[in-house]
């Protein structure tokens, strides 16, 4: 998370609060003293001023009104105002879901990717997640059901607009060439991409977008714009987690601020879709248990731990089909060019049980 003096609704209360200085006084602006008071307890960011309830006993009296404030302030900052059930349903009822075009993975998902949820999609294979999410995104830019669909591409290398060019490109060939050019162009103007290398950068992109995102002239009927695309998550968190408690932290940065940019409370949440890894719970399959089915995979959870299986709504695990070597024997062969085909399998879904498979021809439509 940002620290106090980098966060954009706490530095709006410096003037505020410098007011309340003594014109006769040369010292360090009040506003500056409150910071460096909260420093000195811990107290770095919004969220630990949120948490740490005895903070006045712990900073000097004549700071106290001034802490109160910017503790107020974080409390509206993070707190709902809510909204009435008639206001959402209205909100939710024209929303469309984004579909690959991939139609089993889709069935998986109940349609596709809808406003308001946080989809991932969890391989071993890197190639895989990077494949899908590009899918997604494409048909996300090239939908016929708005102008203004953007995507927001993070962690994106070159390689990635290279496929990205080569997905459009598929999508668009049945227009006349004028037309396929237009497209192309209009789609790839609507597709930002943000290198994010750090958690830092990653964090300061989320808050800054979940702070300035406004709705647009187009977004009036209420559907979703923008696809958030994080491909992948886990190197960034993973030297957080290296840190005492550093992994809980990063975890609960990044799940609270996607969590605020999909609420159904915000006017316009977003679809936000995150790529993972996979590690097992254990290495001990049951023997008689085939690999292909949902049991072979009871062992199976996104990477980083538990805690990051609650921030995504939605987990598909997707892995190469394995292939018996021989009819007779429980030997089977990992390797996905033996049949060309993958599984995709439902670990967590609000609509979908657990365990619902579909097998995936190829990954592009």
């Amino acid at each position: 998370m940002p620290p106090l003096d980098a966060t954009k609704y706490i530095m709006r209360l410096s003037e505020a609060i410098n007011a309340h200085q003594p014109q006769t006084t040369a010292s360090r602006p009040l506003f500056d003293e409150c910071l460096m008071a909260l420093d000195k307890v811990g107290i770095r960011t919004d969220y630990d001023l949120l948490l740490q309830s005895d903070v006045l006993d712990q900073t000097p009296a004549k700071l106290h009104r001034h802490i109160r404030t910017l503790r107020m302030a974080v409390l509206e900052h993070f707190a709902s105002p809510g909204r009435t059930a008639a206001d959402l349903l209205s909100a939710t009822e024209p929303l469309v879901a984004i579909q690959s075009g991939i139609d089993p993975l889709d069935a998986l998902l109940n349609g596709g990717i809808v406003c308001g949820q946080i989809v991932e999609l969890c391989s071993k294979e890197a190639a895989i997640n990077t494949q899908l999410t590009i899918e997604y995104a494409t048909a996300h830019l090239t939908s016929s059901r708005s102008s203004s669909a953007r995507v927001i591409m993070l962690l994106s290398g070159p390689l990635v607009l290279w496929q990205v060019e080569q997905s459009l490109s598929r999508r668009l060939k049945g227009h006349s060439k004028p037309d396929r050019l237009r497209l192309f162009r209009q789609a790839m103007e609507r597709l930002l991409v943000v290198d994010c290398r750090e958690l830092e950068s990653l964090l300061s992109f989320l808050y800054q977008y979940a702070d300035t995102r406004v709705v647009g002239a187009d977004d009036a009927n209420g559907q979703f714009s923008d696809l958030l695309v994080i491909d992948s998550i886990r190197p960034l968190i993973i030297d957080a987690m290296q840190q005492p408690t550093g992994g809980h932290v990063a975890v609960h940065a990044v799940k609270t601020v996607l969590h605020e940019i999909t609420s159904a409370m915000r006017e316009l949440p977003v679809a936000v879709l995150v790529t993972n890894g996979v590690s097992q719970r254990s290495s001990q399959l049951e023997p008689d248990r085939r690999p292909n089915g949902h049991q072979y995979l009871r062992h199976s959870q996104p990477s980083l731990g538990p805690s990051w299986g609650l921030v995504s709504h939605v987990h598909i695990y997707i892995y190469p089909e394995l292939l018996p070597v021989n009819d007779d024997d429980d030997t089977f062969n990992a390797d996905p060019k033996a049949s060309g085909n993958f599984i995709a399998v439902v670990l967590k879904s609000p609509y979908t049980n657990a365990g619902q498979t579909r097998i995936l021809r190829q990954l592009h439509p």
